[in-house]
């Protein structure tokens, strides 16, 4: 056998480890051999791969739609994928030129589309028995072509070689971030010539900005620690390095692992007294960390010169950071008292901080002022030009000493909300039609109207019916019955509207496709699907045909499946002749409820056509009819000769669904294990699932009882498809509609997402509303994309916004989650404004206790202005009745030495208390 032969040969079979070994022993002849013939290996199992994915149609199929195209293009990529490993292993060990050797290692086709790619090390094993200078340049070649530190391809591969080899590793940031999204150890080779690097090396702050020290070092910052006490990395080295990328700048996610790298060094006096100047220039602009870092660096030093000292008070004070201002006024202070003389020159930062936006530190600035007027003397007109710019309060006694011009006490301009929205009375359903676009369609509103038009006229004028849809759907989804299932609603029009322009078309549903290409990376996720829960996929080899195309109840959420019945019903009777003369469930409202007289009407026409109604269109038509008893529409339906008409006139005598237990807890994910939040709290937690609760009685109608099942808390295959259409399933018990939601509410990256439209939906449907619906509000609260604010009004003029209940699910939403409290409060307020003022506040009352510090705890501007903003709508709603959690952070005393924070929970008290 010859050596490309045997290379080939162990390519196909996968077995790295002996093809490594094999292009090893290579001579320098058999190399150039392999070399030159393995693109054309690529290029043959690439169009072996193409031919077996499209099977008996060209390869280049000019009908094939778009989504088919591309599954087919992913199919191929996964079949190369499953070769990369040993062609890679193969051009490492063959491949003569670096470029070439460079360009082949990352060819993008030779690794998994999603994921990381196989262990690198028989790659690696090969490459350094190639000579050295060529293993240098291939190495410098591979590093350039990272360009992301997240890359999962290059970048292990690049690693493993530097460290094998001992090249020199180049100076190119991602590489550098790579190595730190890796493991620290104390024996990477790598460590010498890229620690110095990380201080220069643009994101590598941010890669490891989730470093602490506390409560003890995690990885890098233990490992530097270990190298600094064995003396492998100097003191000296790590302090000039966090000080020059202090100096470069940046926010502060990206120097904070520098911070505390800074802080695990703890420089001595004598090492801060010598880069002094450089801290003091870090403390007018530096981010906040850096900046109180400096300064504590600088106060371990002295004595300093008065240029100095000047230099540092005045930059603190200008510190939009309250903490930071407050340092410089105390430092000022400290100044005059121990040199009064200096007064003058420190005047300037004292205006300065009577301008700041704190009032913290306005408040304090007066005192210092008034503390020291004589010395001020010199300053006094400077001081008196910033007595307008401070509340009349303050303005008064400064003024008292300095002169100067105080601002007039303004009254509140009175509160006077925009009119909430007058919002009409739902409109009657459009008749029956089935002139719509594929696209109209997409709609569920067309869909019922095309729906209930193709049945009537399926039975009344099938030959005219052919007529108009034929230009629409002759042509349309040409592999519609190519599909073991069909998950869209417009495949299910598409197939209805094929029946009727050529009657038997459908073959029947397809054998499923042999188990190929994909099966080891079918069974690896068939693994992960019974670690979390999911259902097994049916065994491909199984060669039972399903007696229809509808999709494993499992796989999709339970209103859509519920959906996909009744078209699958509609699409069984049309091929079976046994289509009644009118559905039962077309919507006589938009709201998608349905006239319980006109179901009657409806069930009289079927009886009188010696039809019985289909079962699911039956219960979606009862899932329609509005709350309560209709016990004239009962007793008709009572005396129709049919079948169904004895369930109908049950349900409406006795008024229907009664309303499921629905609502949700609150779970996380920690260590592979699940846990809810009522049993185990851990605050907030990284992996949040919203886990929800649905339970109801047995109705009787199975397909009722499959549609009120509970929800998984996972998702996964097809779930949440055409949830826009699921508010018009139960548009009497929308509350169940919001718990089908939970699952699809978190986590909407690359997945189907809820949007304020489906809220919307069900705010115009009826029935209780309780934590599911109150938890998706505030979701777009806190989110703001789209603006939550029209949703939250229009539920408001409706009169049945779950006020209490979005302020609880809004608190625990900012506490367990990764939403800010800033957002919320800007929506509050504008929904105020607009006339929702009085629910806002409800909202307030129950969400302000989460929002306060706890006991120790010091408060931040966020509380301070949550704070501020119940107080200006509690006077707008003239609230009374005490909050405890307020009280308790209103102390009593003289009002200018109270923090913001105080004074604003004291204003709540005082309106709170009438």
């Amino acid at each position: 056998m010859s050596a490309w032969q045997e290379v080939r040969d162990l390519v196909a079979a996968r077995e790295t480890k002996t093809l490594a070994d094999c292009v090893i022993a290579l001579t320098e002849a058999e190399r150039a051999e392999v070399a030159r013939r393995l693109p054309g290996l690529l290029k043959e199992m690439r169009d072996t791969a193409t031919r077996m994915t499209h099977g008996s149609r060209g390869v280049h199929d000019l009908d094939e739609d778009w989504w088919t195209a591309w599954e087919r293009r992913r199919t191929v990529r996964g079949a190369l994928a499953e070769l990369g490993a040993p062609l890679r292993i193969a051009g490492a060990g063959t491949i003569s030129g670096p470029a070439a050797a460079a360009a082949w290692l990352t060819r993008r086709e030779l690794y998994p589309e999603w994921g990381p790619a196989p262990d690198p090390a028989e790659v690696v094993r090969v490459l350094v028995t190639r000579p050295a200078g060529w293993q240098a340049d291939v190495a410098a070649r591979l590093a350039g072509k990272i360009r992301r530190a997240d890359d999962v391809r290059i970048a292990p591969l690049v690693l493993a070689l530097l460290r094998a080899s001992g090249v020199t590793p180049p100076a190119h940031d991602p590489l550098v971030v790579a190595w730190l999204t890796g493991p620290a150890a104390d024996d990477d080779p790598l460590l010498g010539p890229l620690l110095p690097l990380i201080f220069e090396a643009e994101g590598a702050g941010r890669a490891l900005r989730e470093e602490r020290l506390t409560p003890s070092p995690t990885p890098w910052l233990s490992l530097i620690g270990r190298l600094l006490r064995t003396g492998r990395v100097s003191r000296a080295e790590l302090l000039d390095g966090c000080v020059s990328r202090f100096l470069r700048g940046g926010d502060a996610a990206d120097l904070r692992f520098f911070v505390r790298l800074h802080e695990l060094v703890e420089p001595a006096p004598q090492e801060a007294a010598g880069r002094v100047r450089d801290y003091l220039r870090l403390l007018p602009a530096a981010p906040g960390p850096v900046a109180e870092l400096a300064l504590t660096q600088v106060d371990r030093t002295g004595p300093h010169d008065d240029a100095d000292v000047q230099e540092a008070i005045e930059a603190l004070t200008f510190r939009p950071e309250a903490k930071l201002a407050r340092a410089g006024l105390s430092r000022l202070d400290q100044e005059v008292r121990r040199r009064p003389t200096r007064a003058g020159e420190l005047a300037p930062a004292l205006v300065t901080a009577l301008a700041h936006t704190s009032d913290d530190v306005r408040r304090r600035a007066v005192r210092i002022a008034l503390r020291h007027a004589a010395a001020f003397r010199a300053g006094a007109k400077s001081i008196a030009d910033a007595v307008p710019l401070l509340p009349a309060d303050l303005g008064r006694e400064l003024a008292a000493v300095f002169g100067g011009d105080v601002t007039a006490e303004g009254t509140p301009e009175p509160f006077t909300p925009a009119p909430l929205p007058v919002l009409p009375e739902p409109g009657p359903f459009p008749a029956p039609s089935v002139d719509h676009t594929t696209w109209d369609l997409r709609e569920w509103v067309a869909r019922e109207q095309w729906l209930a038009g193709f049945v009537e006229r399926a039975g009344r004028d099938r030959a005219a019916l052919r007529a108009t849809l034929a230009p629409v759907f002759q042509d349309f989804s040409p592999h519609l019955y190519d599909m073991e299932s069909w998950l869209d609603p417009d495949a299910w029009i598409a197939a209805l509207a094929k029946e009727v322009i050529a009657p038997g078309t459908d073959p029947g549903v397809p054998d499923p496709e042999p188990a190929g290409l994909g099966l080891l990376v079918g069974i690896t996720y068939s693994a992960l699907r019974r670690l979390f829960g999911e259902p097994e996929r049916p065994d491909p080899a199984v060669d039972l045909r399903r007696r229809s195309r509808l999709p494993e109840p499992a796989h999709v959420s339970p209103p859509h499946m519920f959906l996909l019945h009744r078209l699958d019903e509609i699409y069984q009777a049309l091929r079976e002749g046994t289509l009644p003369p009118v559905l039962l469930a077309t919507p006589t409202v938009m709201t998608g409820h349905l006239d319980p007289r006109v179901l009657v009407d409806r069930l009289e026409l079927c009886a009188a056509a010696g039809v019985e109604p289909l079962p699911a269109d039956l219960q979606q038509a009862l899932l329609r009819l509005p709350r309560g008893t209709h016990p004239f529409s009962a007793e008709r339906a009572a005396h129709v000769r049919s079948q169904a008409a004895p369930a109908v006139a049950a349900w409406l005598a006795q008024g229907g669904l009664p309303d499921p237990e629905a609502g949700l807890k609150w779970g996380y994910i920690e260590n592979a294990h699940e846990y809810l939040f009522e049993e185990r709290d851990p605050g907030h937690a990284e992996q949040v699932r919203l886990v929800p609760v649905l339970r109801a009685e047995p109705t009787g109608h199975h397909l009722i009882d499959e549609l009120l099942r509970e929800p998984s808390k996972w998702r996964w295959d097809d779930h949440g498809h055409v949830m826009a259409s699921w508010p018009s399933i139960l548009p009497s018990h929308r509350e169940v509609v919001s718990v089908n939601f939970l699952p699809h509410l978190l986590h909407q990256w690359n997945h189907p997402g809820v949007y304020p439209a489906y809220l919307e939906a069900v705010a115009d449907a009826d029935g209780p509303l309780g934590e599911a619906t109150a938890l998706i509000m505030a979701y777009f609260l806190a989110d703001r994309r789209p603006d939550p604010v029209p949703v939250l009004l229009r539920m408001t003029s409706r009169g049945d916004l779950p006020a209490e209940a979005i302020g609880r699910q809004l608190a625990l939403l900012l506490r367990r989650t990764w939403f800010e409290t800033r957002p919320v409060l800007a929506s509050l307020r504008e929904a105020a404004h607009q006339g929702a003022h009085e629910q806002v506040w409800e909202i307030l009352r129950a969400l302000l206790p989460d929002l306060l510090p706890s006991a120790g705890e010091r408060p931040n501007v966020t509380q301070t202005e949550a704070v501020a903003l119940a107080a200006d709508v509690a006077a707008w709603v003239g609230a009374r009745g005490e909050i405890p959690a307020v009280s308790a952070h209103a102390p009593t005393g003289r009002p200018s030495r109270r923090s913001r924070f105080a004074r604003e929970c004291a204003r709540l008290c005082d309106q709170l208390a009438g």
